[in-house]
């Protein structure tokens, strides 16, 4: 892509954008700072990186104005250099759809695949499927009976989707993930646990991703939901019946145990547990290995457990970090008290 092309191509994506420097430039992939040769782009984020921005080769720089000056290379100046970074990364290593279906691929005769979709090698697809347009499914993956997938969606190798399960437009889950495996529902009687059959399903919306290895199981009853753009890290493991809601991120080794319903645009860092049958709040954000315990009406951020506002739960872990001190402190308090007496 030469400038003018990454200039078209970020206004198309309503992108304000300028150029500093050689207006032919053109690169051919995107690299880090320290790595870039004259043939690639990289992007300039973050001013701890300042150092190998003055000393990057790369051809082009996608950066904020304020650090035009701090590098030869050819600028792209835009508002939030990341997100134009993206868009360029995107178009420069496109997802080629391969159509076809590979002839060790088990694929029903009831089953609707449009011409366009790519069929690997092992896949197995059952009865009364039906798949979007363009769709890849790859090596070893298996679509289970009445599931429906939109347009664009990709699964990589070894998914499964059991049935009755839908996946939304332009959605990609990664190797390995379960979609609507058996949830956790078990009745004791006696000392022995009767299972309890999970016949909802799960539904996926449009633009989700989700990574490696994660574990989402079907409904008991009603489904279990993942709102449209969301973004799921490898192994998350999200139970019967929970709601997530529109465009929340959730990091990995995440848990989220049944019935419970997550708020929009709410971000989860790695190792949160969140307990069953409470909500939270949209624009919630909680901190590495919080415990969600309870119900949380007011959006904010969240740390600790059980998990409380961030705020508090800081200055509690400062008061943790003195507890000998203090202890002492006391003892020797009490016993000044007892000598007065």
């Amino acid at each position: 892509m030469n400038v003018s092309e990454i200039i078209k191509l970020l206004e198309e994506n309503k992108i304000q954008a300028n150029t500093i420097g050689n207006s032919n430039e053109s690169i051919e992939q995107v690299a880090g700072l320290s790595y870039a040769k004259s043939k690639h782009l990289s992007f300039f984020n973050d001013p701890k990186r300042l150092e190998e921005l003055q000393k990057t080769n790369a051809g082009i720089v996608v950066l904020h104005n304020d650090f035009q000056e701090e590098t030869k290379a050819t600028k792209v100046c835009v508002e939030d250099p990341y997100v134009a970074y993206a868009i360029i990364a995107q178009a420069l290593n496109p997802i080629v759809v391969k159509s076809g279906i590979a002839s060790s691929a088990v694929v029903s005769l009831s089953a609707t695949i449009p011409k366009s979709c790519q069929i690997g090698d092992n896949v197995v697809i059952e009865s009364a499927v039906i798949l979007g347009e363009n769709c890849i499914i790859c090596a070893g993956t298996v679509i289970k009976e009445s599931c429906t997938l939109g347009n664009d969606v990709h699964l990589s190798s070894n998914v499964t989707i059991e049935k009755n399960c839908h996946i939304g437009n332009n959605s990609s889950i990664e190797a390995g993930t379960v979609i609507g495996g058996q949830g956790f529902g078990f009745a004791n009687n006696n000392g022995q646990w009767l299972r309890i059959p999970q016949i909802g399903s799960v539904i996926v919306g449009d633009n989700v991703w989700i990574g490696n290895n994660c574990a989402i199981d079907r409904g008991t009853l009603n489904d279990t939901v993942i709102a449209d753009n969301c973004i799921i890290d490898n192994l998350v493991h999200i139970a019967h019946n929970v709601e997530i809601g529109y465009g929340s991120a959730i990091a990995g080794q995440v848990g989220f145990a049944g019935s419970t319903k997550i708020g929009k645009y709410n971000i989860f860092a790695g190792q949160v547990g969140v307990t069953g049958h409470i909500e939270t709040a949209d624009n919630c954000q909680f901190g590495a290995k919080s415990g969600v315990t309870h119900s949380l009406k007011q959006p904010g951020s969240y740390s600790g457990f059980p998990a409380l506002d961030s705020a508090t739960w800081q200055k509690n872990t400062v008061r943790i970090r003195t507890l000998d001190k203090t202890a002492k402190k006391i003892k020797e308090l009490e016993k000044q008290i007892r000598e007065l007496k």
